[in-house]
């Protein structure tokens, strides 16, 4: 189920001819063992950048799942 959105990351709402973005982050398949146990606890970083300007405007994060190789995260953002 996915979590229901409350924030637009990225651009104020007054920026003018501003489109929204929307990402939904499923899961991830087989990762990399990353933890001396052979499990990892992954999460995923996303950044929205102007690239004209090299300029970051959002960065995120997704909740940590703990102790998997295969984490389903099914969260959704928006980016405008």
């Amino acid at each position: 189920m996915a979590t229901p959105i409350d924030t637009i990351y990225g651009l104020s709402e007054d920026e003018e001819e501003s489109r929204v973005l929307r990402v939904k982050l499923i899961s991830g398949i087989d990762l990399a063992k990353k933890d001396i146990f052979g499990a990892s606890d992954p999460y995923v970083k996303l950044s929205l950048y102007v690239a004209d300007e090299n300029r970051e405007l959002a960065l995120i994060q997704t909740k940590t799942i703990k102790k998997t190789l295969n984490p389903k995260w099914n969260e959704e953002f928006l980016f405008r």
